[in-house]
């Protein structure tokens, strides 16, 4: 099989490396793999690079979305040129108007499949009502639309109305291995990080960005803080522009000694192994990728119980689910968890066994290629 793959860019957000993922395991089964993004820039190039991956670049600027959206169209012919010029048999594209752009160029190049992916829940439409046509059309343009979570397959239909036999479920993967073997050096890592014997660490992974509920997370440490001085916060990921207010507000709250911003890192297992509790504060979810690596590094979780986390956290069993917006809650159980090792430990097992059974990467990637060759 040939596959072209369209997203909108190569930075390391969830859909991004599952795509990533998704094609370095395909090429190790000696499928041909290329793909195209709308904008130019993006770290995963480099790695898509080492891979022998063909990438071709609509040469957009993330700006020109908005102030140039004439630019699109110059996008939307290379990408029509470089899918004619390749014919594949499959393109399948990932993203708000790259599905849309993937599926019209797939259609003109008569790509005998067709495939857009929804990756979280459609509150884009709700930002950007410009979207929610391409998002229509693209379902339309596509002869399958694949959602990674029972939520995002609810939303889909309610809100686009779409016929339901078009779509597919394939859930997220993860490579526990990896987060295994971080383990061993998490006394050696804690030390390099300056982190304290008894220091309880609360991991964040998240890019700042208003919906994922920082400003939550920092009402609920100060909560915490209360009760058990020597917890210690990391919030990983890059600042989307709430940074500087995500500070002050730590400031204010007298904590800011206590919160780390550690921005964008390429070291997330490690991360993981010297942490105890890993929280997602979202307000909204399609389904998580650091929740999946949580369990794989046998962390207990508190998430808000939205999109898909429940699917993937057990309430009561791998973490605890807690409504989102609600600072309160949110202290109380990660109080619980700190409380008590044993339980936080036991659960983080559980949830490492759960990843192994339901949310393989080797699942993952059977379930496109049997999407992909027409299997049912």
């Amino acid at each position: 099989m040939k596959i072209m793959y369209v997203i909108t860019d190569l930075h390391t957000g969830g859909a991004e490396l599952q795509m990533a993922t998704l094609v370095g395991h395909l090429k190790d089964r000696s499928q041909s793999c290329h793909v195209f993004t709308l904008l130019s820039d993006g770290s995963l190039r480099d790695h898509l690079g080492e891979l022998a991956v063909p990438v071709y670049s609509g040469g957009l600027k993330k700006r020109d979305l908005l102030r140039a959206p004439w630019k699109i169209i110059y996008a939307q012919m290379k990408l029509v040129r470089v899918v004619q010029k390749q014919r594949p048999s499959v393109v399948h594209a990932f993203l708000p108007l790259a599905t849309f752009m993937g599926a019209l160029a797939g259609r003109i190049a008569r790509v005998p499949l067709i495939i857009s992916s929804r990756r979280a829940l459609g509150k884009h439409q709700e930002r950007h009502i410009l979207l929610r046509p391409f998002d229509l059309l693209a379902n339309r343009l596509s002869h399958c639309v694949t959602v990674n979570s029972k939520a995002v397959w609810e939303d889909t239909i309610h809100r686009d109305h779409i016929d339901p036999k078009k779509m597919a479920l394939i859930y997220n993967g993860v490579d526990s291995l990896t987060f295994e073997s971080a383990q061993p050096f998490r006394g050696e890592t804690r030390k390099k990080l300056g982190i304290k014997p008894r220091e309880k660490v609360i991991i964040v992974i998240a890019n700042l960005i208003l919906y994922k509920g920082h400003s939550d997370l920092l009402k609920a440490a100060r909560k915490v803080l209360k009760h058990i001085p020597k917890a210690l916060f990391l919030l990983v990921g890059e600042d989307r522009g709430i940074g500087g207010n995500l500070k002050r507000i730590s400031i204010d709250f007298g904590i800011a000694s206590k919160v780390r911003f550690l921005g964008l890192r390429d070291d997330i297992p490690q991360l993981l192994a010297v942490s105890d509790i890993s929280v997602l504060p979202s307000h909204e979810e399609g389904f998580s990728n650091v929740i999946l690596e949580s369990m794989a590094a046998a962390l207990p979780i508190v998430a808000t119980n939205v999109g898909g986390n429940s699917e993937a956290v057990v309430n009561g069993v791998t973490g605890w689910l807690v409504p989102p917006k609600n600072p309160d809650a949110m202290a109380e159980k990660i109080v619980d968890l700190l409380h008590d090792p044993q339980k936080a430990r036991s659960w983080g097992k559980q949830g490492r066994k759960r990843v192994n059974k339901k949310f393989t990467i080797e699942r993952m990637v059977q379930e496109h290629i049997k999407l992909y060759k027409g299997i049912d």
